[in-house]
């Protein structure tokens, strides 16, 4: 399998110091079409380390060495551990502020998110491989998480992909808190 890169690259950033990136947070585009995503990210300055469009092709928008800006306030794996508080706002924004943008890497798949929209078997197969890819260059890695998940009452994707089995088959645990 390949990846095609996107250029320019996505907004991104540097990742601080010393950074252990050890979790993937899967996401749903929300919409069908990959490049109206991709030009509603440019507008609004969100991004993603890699989309894998219905054919299940990823494509690599920012460097899985900087930081993407695809889960705003949210809360996982680090914050749980550094005993950081989960109180949210009335709003669902956790109210210390936290972001797990730093340590993650973003992996979005085209669906409408709306429960309908099933992911083709290519889409979950390539979330598998590109998994499994990573790990090859990130060691580190251990976690496998959902936006829904570290950004609960917020977000509600990605809708009926199951993670639980992608973790499985990609050799990570899926984190919960």
């Amino acid at each position: 399998m390949s990846v095609e890169c996107i250029q320019p690259w996505l907004a991104h950033r540097p990742r601080r110091g010393a950074t252990v990136v050890d979790t993937i947070v899967m996401h749903a585009t929300g919409k069908e079409d990959l490049q109206e995503t991709i030009g509603e990210l440019k507008d609004k300055g969100f991004s993603y380390h890699y989309i894998i469009d219905k054919s299940g092709l990823p494509h690599k928008c920012v460097p899985y060495s900087a930081v993407a800006f695809h889960a705003g306030n949210s809360y996982g794996p680090h914050e749980a551990t550094r005993g950081t508080s989960r109180e949210q706002d009335a709003n669902h924004n956790f109210v210390d502020m936290t972001s797990v943008n730093e340590y993650t890497i973003g992996l979005c798949v085209v669906n409408c998110n709306d429960g309908m929209d099933a992911y083709t078997n290519e889409q979950v197969d390539a979330c598998i491989w590109l998994i499994k890819e990573l790990k090859g260059s990130l060691a580190s890695l251990k976690f496998l998480t959902a936006h829904s998940i570290v950004s609960p009452g917020r977000v509600t994707d990605p809708i009926g992909l199951d993670i639980d089995r992608i973790a499985k088959k990609a050799g990570l645990e899926v984190w919960r808190p």
